[in-house]
Order: C-alpha cells, then structure tokens, then sequence
C-alpha cells in the first residue's frame, strides 16, 4: 500500500470517529439547582425509569459510601414535542423547564393547550350531538358520513411514523434527597431519531455527578 493511499485512509478513519462522536453527543443537557448530600454518604435511588435506575445503580455500586444511608429520588419524563403536548405534559407546575428548553434552542410546548391535534374525533363529537340534540335518524346519518369523509381527508402517510422520529424529544428529570428540601433538575433535548435512551444515560450521569461531587 503506497504511502497516499494510506494518508487517505488515515483520514477517512479520522473523520468517521469525529462523527461517530457527535452522535454520541447527539442530545443537549442542561442543568438548574443542586443536592445537598452528607460526605460520603450511601446512595439508595429510586426511579421508574429503567435506564436511569440502571445506571445510577451502576454508578454508586463503584463508589459505594460508608456514611449516612440516603434515598435519592429521581422522577422522569420523556416527550416527543408534537402537536397536542403541554409543558404540563412535561414537568407540571413548573415553568423553569420550559425556560431551560428555551435556553437550548427549543420552542418549548405551550401551558395546557393541545397544539394543533383536535379536542375529540369526530365520531366523538358526533355521538355528543346525538344525546344533546336529539336529531332524527337521518340527520345522524347524514352526520356519520361527514364525519367518516373528515377521518378520511386527515388520514396522512406521516401518521403510522414515531413521533421521536419526526419531533425532538424532551427528558426531564428531577432528583431530590431524603431529609433535604434541594432539588437537582436535568433537561435533555433529542434531535428526531437519535437515541432516547443514550440521552437518558447522559441525564442520569449528570445527576450521578451532582451527589458524587
């Protein structure tokens, strides 16, 4: 192999670690507030998230504490930001993680409103009709073919395709300790079709680091 040919493929390799790199580093991570944790203390966590679980299990199982037992608890909730989700959806009651998806560079969802997706089906609303207004047989007929044609012309190729797929995804985690009133929030933006759980990793790392150090 001459020496170009192998300048080349130098090259090459160079450049697909730096992209497989930045797909590694596909989600952006922010992070507000802190946890106060005694020193050396013995971390239990508790989260429904399996991935996250997993890895704050693994993470302070190789830096087990000898001091003061805590429980460290830590809420998840992840969304493809589509039509028809809230911020509600995401983090109720709690507008600075609609700020932190700002910060990133993400229109963030509105308060309890339902996007561009309908309140009900059609079917629904004309079954609603139906008991309020008492129509004869033949206005409901007529009526359940309006909405049959409606359901036809909203059908879209798009609608059999992940939401994640099309949209970013938003992960919010919060954690807190027992015995202390702190909080320690992660919000995590997934650009449509990267990994969810990759991003999930990142987010329980961070939280790891926020009790390590």
């Amino acid at each position: 192999m001459n020496r170009l040919r192998r300048i080349g493929i130098q090259a090459a390799a160079g450049l697909l670690a730096v992209v497989a790199a930045s797909w590694a580093c596909a989600a952006d991570v922010k992070t507000l507030g802190h946890l106060k944790v005694p020193p050396n203390a013995s971390v239990i966590t508790v989260c429904a998230d399996p991935v996250v679980q997993r890895v704050l299990s693994e993470d302070f199982r190789a830096h087990p504490g000898t001091g003061t037992p805590i429980v460290l608890t830590v809420t998840v909730n992840a969304r493809a930001l589509a039509p028809g989700v809230s911020i509600q959806d995401l983090s109720p009651g709690d507008p600075s993680v609609a700020e932190m998806l700002r910060a990133m560079g993400a229109e963030p969802p509105p308060i309890g409103d339902t996007g561009d997706k309908p309140l009900e089906d059609p079917y629904t609303m004309q079954a609603r009709r139906q008991v309020l207004q008492h129509e004869d047989a033949m206005m409901q007929q007529f009526r359940g073919y309006v909405a049959r044609r409606s359901d036809i012309a909203n059908a879209s190729p798009y609608n059999d395709i992940p939401a994640d797929e099309m949209y970013q995804t938003a992960i919010v985690a919060r954690a807190s300790v027992s015995n202390s009133a702190s909080e320690f929030k992660v919000v995590a933006l997934v650009s449509p079709g990267d990994d969810v759980s990759a991003a999930k990793k990142l987010v329980a790392e961070e939280i790891a680091n926020a009790v390590l150090h």
